[in-house]
């Protein structure tokens, strides 16, 4: 679609105003500690490496992740589309549409790392930690701040109803249209086929427009009251920061976020359910005293079991 030699041959320079205006939807904190589920090996990794693991947006559980976006932006556009009576503006929407296909059917390098507001849910436990070895971990407000700014992420909350979704994205739209008319006779159209001339100049906010896609969730997760730290986009999936682990069915790219030298790190840790949960509480209570993780654990107390 889009190579490095059209984004270098671009003649235009516009400040983007939209994005200073979008960069409004992540400037809400959290005043709450945030859990992240995982399990156990995963808690010696953070011990061991001082670091976390942010996943590709488009390899986590919900098989419609962006895709669910993209289909609500398209459905805004084809609304924009039967009201638009100029002609540049008809022909930029038209591209904006097959462009927004990129995204819902390519994988682009935006990585997130996921917590959320509820410390101990029966569906978290099941769905995101391994049986009788699960933990939820908490993060302070200012610990996530902290990391968000050591690591040049966003913070957001998830967006989980038809109106939010539509506000949201309708904005993000309008941002993109006030961009274009301010630089419309500074771009560059001779780079591209004419059915993508304005491909370059919207390649220029792939990583923007990518962020705010990954804050739209689907209803049915509502539940889980998901807040994400948020990657910058990486266009090129060569960079060494990008690595490679195994997951249930398909290779999983991540990268990893600096935890820092402040500790304790953590809030506070929860066991979740266990078959040996007197046994495990204690030695969970020995790894994060030794390591300095944390200075609070609690069990889950959930009468669940799968063994």
């Amino acid at each position: 679609m889009c190579g490095a030699s059209i984004r270098k041959s671009r003649k235009w320079s516009t400040p983007k105003i939209y994005m200073r205006q979008i960069d409004s939807f992540f400037s809400q904190q959290s005043n709450q500690p945030l859990f992240h589920y995982t399990g156990i090996s995963s808690l010696l990794g953070m011990a061991k490496s001082n670091t976390l693991w942010a996943s590709n947006v488009y390899c986590l559980n919900d098989s419609k992740e962006i895709v669910h976006a993209c289909d609500v932006l398209k459905s805004i556009l084809g609304r924009r589309l039967a009201a638009s009576s100029v002609e540049q503006e008809t022909e930029f929407l038209q591209q904006v549409e097959t462009w927004i296909d990129h995204c819902r059917f390519g994988v682009f390098s935006l990585f997130v790392f996921s917590l959320s507001t509820e410390p101990s849910l029966l569906s978290q436990w099941r769905s995101y930690t391994p049986h009788g070895k699960g933990v939820s971990i908490g993060f302070s407000p200012e610990m996530l701040t902290s990391l968000a700014s050591r690591n040049n992420l966003k913070i957001a909350q998830c967006l989980y109803e038809q109106r939010e979704h539509q506000e949201l994205l309708e904005s993000l739209l309008e941002k993109l249209l006030i961009t274009f008319r301010q630089s419309f006779h500074l771009i560059d159209t001779s780079q591209a086929h004419p059915s993508q001339k304005y491909h370059p100049f919207l390649e220029d906010f792939r990583g923007d427009v990518l962020q705010v896609l990954s804050v739209i969730k689907h209803r049915a997760f509502s539940e889980e009251r998901e807040w994400r730290l948020i990657s910058p986009y990486y266009p090129k999936y060569t960079v060494p920061q990008i690595k490679f682990r195994e997951g249930a069915s398909m290779l999983i790219p991540y990268i990893e976020l600096d935890l820092g030298e402040s500790k304790p790190i953590f809030s506070k840790v929860i066991l979740g359910p266990s078959p040996h949960q007197s046994l495990s509480m204690s030695t969970l209570s020995m790894l994060l005293s030794n390591q300095n993780l944390c200075n609070m654990t609690e069990n889950s107390v959930l009468p669940y079991r799968e063994w």
